[in-house]
């Protein structure tokens, strides 16, 4: 069952910052640009600590991590940061205008620590692939600092009305943070710390199963960093340990605000790529349809329901050199299905980044997984991927549709996963809201120093 718990957070402190000037996005979709703004915004912005910059030359002595520790620990000192007096969970709703239709809505999520499990224990249920550098950075940066400064965002299995019930009297009382930030998502932060409703969030959620919607790196290392801390320090196994839970943002599959957007895959050059024989070697299992860019553009807006996804052939949009674009519709699904990775679930197959990646990319296109890594790019935004077409800087690009969240449950109670990158929730949930440190209060890392 899952164990998620309240605690004593890390935290702005209200009476010395602004909030809207120290929250930043998650590190993944943060550009050299914004890094940049986000330093200029304030000193104690948290990108500081999520995603401190590279200098040269970085070294075991000076580096970005031992860097975002310093930060951590001064800021404390400092008291720009505060603990939370006691335990508690965090209601965290976002409000924002959903950029398919421009209509307001509103998510909600409850912050917490969860108990780490493996996913072979059918508890945390992941539904795609990592990538090995992301992981090795985030490694680094929880192993040097020993916190959780971004929450892992998981989805839980409806619980009935007594969560929407339980939110809509916590909103009541006064909120402890309230932000915009550049995408005018309005994010509002309120405690938890009524022991009946603490328990009812515990109840509520012991017999969920536990869907991770983003942060799959995050949660990842952290379950690895956790076994490692076991390993260095042996204790009984019925011993707690800070690092057996990692900072998490639970919300509802029922949410209405749950925007779930698609990821396209920008195609870099590589050896052996000719634009004409890809599109030949497309012509056995897809029916190629020469659109205009600008539809092809709006066609990748659509979102279908979990029904319409199940009935509608898989397809996919192509963006070449010259402005040629295509939209790919899958005529031979048992061809193809033949040639991709055996013993997926059914679903499985129907999936457009599926197709994308084991089928056109490593089969027909000659780009095998071991370069995707490398040649493969990745933007939500379709005039992006156009634009790096036209300037030469990718080959091609793909287009795709947003999944239904549905997916996910399909997926994961399968154990089966989506390749890298495959879903893209919105809007992300901020970075410095509240954070989960392994560390004692006052308590330094070995071998750190305070600046």
């Amino acid at each position: 069952m899952a164990d998620f718990r309240p605690f004593q957070a890390w935290r702005y402190n209200p009476q010395k910052i602004e909030f809207g000037e120290v929250i930043a996005p998650p590190y993944d979709i943060i550009s050299a640009e914004e890094q940049d703004r986000l330093y200029e915004r304030s000193p104690y912005n948290c990108v500081r600590l999520i995603l401190n910059r590279a200098e040269e030359p970085e070294t075991a002595e000076s580096n970005r991590y031992l860097r975002a520790q310093n930060f951590f620990s001064s800021w404390k000192n400092k008291k720009i940061l505060i603990q939370e007096p006691a335990p508690c969970f965090y209601l965290y709703r976002e409000t924002f205008p959903d950029l398919r239709d421009g209509s307001v809505k509103s998510r909600f999520a409850l912050i917490g620590r969860m108990r780490l499990e493996p996913f072979e224990k059918g508890v945390i249920i992941p539904h795609e692939r990592t990538l090995s550098r992301p992981r090795a950075d985030r490694r680094k940066l929880l192993e040097t600092t020993q916190t959780n400064f971004s929450p892992v965002f998981g989805l839980y299995e409806e619980a009935g009305k007594e969560m929407d019930l339980l939110f809509s009297k916590i909103i009541k009382a006064p909120f402890i943070f309230e932000a915009a930030d550049d995408q005018k998502v309005r994010h509002t932060v309120w405690t938890v710390e009524d022991p009946g409703a603490v328990k009812q969030i515990q109840n509520s959620l012991k017999d969920r199963k536990i869907y991770i919607a983003d942060g799959h790196h995050r949660y990842q290392t952290a379950l690895e960093y956790g076994r490692q801390i076991r390993r260095q320090n042996p204790v009984a196994e019925e011993t707690e340990l800070s690092s057996d839970f990692v900072l998490m943002a639970l919300a509802g599959f029922h949410d209405e605000g749950l925007v779930l957007l698609p990821t396209h895959r920008m195609i870099l050059p590589y050896p052996g790529f000719d634009k004409r024989q890809g599109l030949s070697a497309l012509k056995e299992y897809f029916q190629i349809k020469a659109v205009g860019c600008e539809a092809l553009k709006s066609w990748s807006k659509e979102t279908a329901s979990f029904n319409q996804w199940t009935q509608t052939p898989p397809s996919l949009g192509l963006i070449l050199e010259n402005q040629e674009c295509y939209l790919l519709t899958l005529t031979d699904r048992e061809a193809a299905q033949k040639i991709m990775p055996s013993g997926k679930l059914p679903a499985w197959y129907r999936l457009e980044v599926a197709i994308l990646s084991h089928l056109i990319l490593e089969q027909l296109w000659n780009l095998p997984e071991n370069q995707w890594e490398t040649t493969l790019r990745y933007t939500h935004n379709e005039a992006e991927a156009a634009e790096a077409v036209g300037k030469g800087a990718a080959k091609a690009a793909f287009l795709l549709q947003a999944l239904p969240v549905e997916i996910l449950r399909e997926v994961g109670k399968a154990q089966e996963l989506m390749p890298q990158k495959s879903t893209y929730f919105y809007p992300k949930l901020a970075s410095g809201l509240v954070f989960y440190s392994h560390l004692r209060n006052g308590e330094v890392p070995h071998g750190h120093t305070l600046s």
